[in-house]
């Protein structure tokens, strides 16, 4: 049975170790039927929680912040 992978990686170096590391990982787990996502963070324009409330925690609204997390929320959640 395939699986669906997340990776987040925040490295801040895109040719690093951590990069290395995920690429042989990515490559071993497609090798195997499996889908690989990777965002790559340090490239990402990403807010720290303000701790608001003010998001609904729902799959439509899970923040009220606008940022680059709206490209990670629908992944993450297309896992469950």
């Amino acid at each position: 049975m395939s699986k669906k992978i997340v990776i987040l990686n925040g490295s801040p170096r895109k040719n690093g170790n951590t990069s290395t590391l995920v690429k042989a990982f990515t490559e071993g787990a497609e090798s195997a039927s499996n889908t690989v996502t990777e965002f790559f963070l340090d490239s990402m324009n990403i807010h720290g929680c303000k701790g608001c409330f003010g998001g609904h925690s729902s799959k439509e609204c899970p923040c009220v912040q606008k940022d680059d997390m709206n490209k990670i929320y629908p992944v993450v959640f297309s896992l469950f």
